[in-house]
């Protein structure tokens, strides 16, 4: 009978100590996991930029070029593959609410890679800082706007946010056409 006392006295306060938690946890999380809130069809600049380096690619409604570099034409498929994942990610988990460990997870001004899309009249529609997670290889920390928060990401995104133009572009292909002459 001892026993079934201690029980029913036990079990209310670990119900509560659960509830208590689970409440904790909650604040933790975000509102959405989306981080981009853009179609693609919307987006005419990508500005990417880390320390001293920058590209910045551009739309004029037909094709995208990189800005300062007209002996490159842009790599469909890498574009491709850049809307389709990162536009994609997703937020996951909260790693930080600190401005002074920005550094410490690769998503400070200096320390991390800078992404701006922009719309057709030049207009921000979102920026990100994007550093890589020291502690999970498979997903990136990204801080978003100018939020203080830094969100752990769903996928790496950081390797596609590469700043030297030949990962965009490619030198075009010669034409090797023979006009026959007679």
């Amino acid at each position: 009978m001892a026993k079934m006392k201690w029980l029913l006295i036990a079990l209310p306060i670990l119900i509560i100590v659960f509830l208590f938690n689970s409440m904790q946890q909650s604040k933790l999380g975000s509102n959405s996991d989306q981080i981009f809130d853009i179609n693609r069809e919307d987006i005419f600049s990508i500005d990417i930029s880390k320390a001293d380096e920058n590209v910045s690619l551009f739309f004029d409604g037909q094709s995208w070029t990189i800005d300062g570099n007209d002996s490159l034409i842009v790599k469909e498929n890498t574009l491709n593959s850049f809307f389709d994942n990162v536009l994609k990610v997703k937020r996951t988990s909260m790693v930080s609410k600190n401005k002074n460990n920005w550094d410490k997870f690769n998503v400070g001004d200096s320390s991390g890679t800078i992404l701006v899309l922009s719309d057709h009249n030049n207009e921000k529609l979102s920026k990100v800082i994007v550093g890589s997670s020291k502690a999970e290889w498979s997903s990136s920390n990204i801080r978003i706007n100018d939020e203080v928060e830094v969100y752990q990401t769903n996928e790496n995104i950081s390797w596609q946010l590469n700043t030297s133009p030949t990962f965009w572009g490619e030198v075009p292909k010669a034409d090797t056409t023979v006009v026959d002459s007679n």
